[in-house]
């Protein structure tokens, strides 16, 4: 009898051997799970949703966008007579005395009360070739810029500047917020007469335009808001 048992606890013990051993192959055979970083960084990039591929378009856009910037601190609040677009005729301008009449072209940087004695730094709001400076009716000491505007070029004028403090030489490139020079000294020929202001115009095309302003609201179709692309 005991020997019976004993063979029976040795065939069990086999049994359970032969057993452990299989499910050990069948583990160290069995394919491997993906790993999380996998699951997490690839799948989920392939599986974008359409919502996240629009925002991040849209942030693409808002980094372009970046590439023009502000010409000086505190621009906003500056803007406070002439925006783009506006008409203007002697009889209903912000401005005392006005010689001019049409749809304005630009975006009129005010300076602030404490600015008319000092220097005021111009910087370029974008990055591209000099094209033009010079001395001009209307505007004194005035500068034009070529840039790209999603990927259509536009040209920049700057207007009421202090001509002999344009460092630039034209025809040279410049980077966006490098100081291109000071805004001329208000009521003197280096404004051409006009109170000391900042002129900033966008004209689409590569075409020199320096008009400050056009009989028609339709030809403000040749001209952007500049405050819809500065940052």
């Amino acid at each position: 009898m005991k020997k019976i048992t004993y063979i029976t606890i040795v065939i069990l013990v086999a049994v359970l051997g032969i057993a452990f051993l299989l499910w050990w192959l069948n583990l160290k055979n069995s394919p491997e799970k993906p790993s999380s970083s996998y699951e997490h960084s690839d799948l989920n990039s392939a599986l974008l949703s359409p919502e996240t591929n629009l925002e991040n378009e849209n942030k693409n856009d808002e980094e372009a966008k970046e590439d023009f910037q502000m010409p000086l601190d505190r621009a906003s609040e500056r803007i406070t007579k002439k925006p783009f677009g506006k008409f203007v005729t002697p009889k209903n301008s912000p401005v005392s005395p006005e010689k001019f009449y049409g749809y304005h072209t630009a975006v009129d940087f005010e300076i602030f009360p404490e600015e008319e004695s000092v220097e005021v730094s111009i910087r370029t709001v974008c990055s591209g070739k000099l094209l033009e400076k010079r001395l001009a009716t209307g505007y004194g000491g005035v500068a034009v810029q070529f840039c790209e505007l999603d990927e259509s070029p536009i040209t920049v004028v700057y207007g009421h500047l202090n001509l002999s403090s344009i460092k630039i030489a034209k025809g040279d490139n410049v980077n966006v917020g490098e100081t291109l020079g000071i805004l001329g000294k208000g009521y003197s020929d280096e404004t051409s007469g006009e109170r000391k202001h900042l002129h900033l115009g966008f004209h689409k095309g590569a075409g020199i335009n320096i008009l400050g302003y056009v009989p028609k609201e339709s030809d403000l179709s040749n001209w952007l808001d500049p405050m819809l692309f500065l940052k």
